[in-house]
C-alpha cells in the first residue's frame, strides 16, 4: 500500500493496465560483460554445452550469451501504444507474449554511488542520465532514480508476471518521457501525448 502522505502527486497505487512508468520488483535484469563468451549445445553430449569466445570460434545463430542477471526493481519505459499493441496482438493470437520485448531500466538508491552534488543535480532534474524518484513507503521511504544509462529490453512475460508495486501519475509520467527525450537528444522537449 502506498503512503498517500509521501505521494506528492507523483505515485499511484498499481493499476491493472500496463503503463510507462510502472514500477516492478524482482524482474530478471541481464548483464552481459565484455569480453563475450557464449554457450553452444554439444552435439555429442545431450543436455550439455561448451563455452566459447570469439577468439576460439566465431559465434553463430543458436549460441547463447554467457552472462549474469540480478532480480531488480525496474521501471517500464516502453510507450503505451507498444504495450497495448502487444497485448492486443497476443489476445488476437497474432503473436505470443514470449516473442516480444519491452524496455525497462533499473531503479537505484540515490544515496548509493552518487556524490552529494550529483544527488542535488538528480533531484533538480539536471542529471540527465538519472530520473529522480521521490521517497515513498513502497520503496522503503528512500529516494531513488531511474538509471537511463542501463535501459534494456526484457522479455515481456517477465514484466507481465512480476509484481507491480506502483505507477506514476500522468504529470510524473510526462516528466519521465520528457527526461528520456532530454537524455537521448540533449534537447529540452515539450511533451504532448499522441494518440495510438
Amino acid at each position: 500500500r502506498l503512503n498517500n502522505t509521501n505521494m506528492d502527486g507523483f505515485y499511484l497505487p498499481p493499476g491493472a493496465r500496463l503503463e510507462p512508468g510502472d514500477i516492478f520488483i524482482e524482474v530478471p535484469f541481464p548483464a552481459l560483460r565484455h569480453p563475450l563468451e557464449y554457450f553452444r549445445p554439444n552435439t555429442k553430449k545431450p543436455k550439455t554445452a561448451d563455452i566459447f569466445s570469439p577468439a576460439d570460434c566465431p559465434p553463430k545463430d543458436g549460441d547463447t550469451a554467457r552472462g549474469t542477471f540480478q532480480l531488480r526493481v525496474v521501471m517500464l519505459l516502453s510507450h503505451g501504444c507498444e504495450l497495448d499493441g502487444v497485448e492486443r496482438d497476443v489476445t488476437a493470437k497474432k503473436t505470443e507474449m514470449g516473442r516480444r520485448y519491452w524496455l525497462v531500466a533499473p531503479i537505484q538508491r540515490l544515496l548509493n554511488g552518487t556524490t552529494p552534488q550529483m544527488q542535488e543535480r538528480t533531484r533538480a532534474g539536471q542529471q540527465y542520465n538519472k530520473f529522480y524518484l521521490p521517497a515513498v513507503d513502497i520503496l522503503g521511504n528512500e529516494e531513488f532514480y531511474v538509471d537511463l544509462r542501463k535501459i534494456t529490453p526484457v522479455n515481456a512475460p517477465y514484466v507481465v508476471t512480476a509484481k507491480k508495486v506502483a505507477s506514476l501519475t500522468k504529470p510524473a509520467a510526462l516528466a519521465l518521457q520528457a527526461h528520456i527525450g532530454l537524455f537521448f537528444s540533449g534537447l529540452v522537449l515539450y511533451v504532448q501525448p499522441i494518440q495510438c
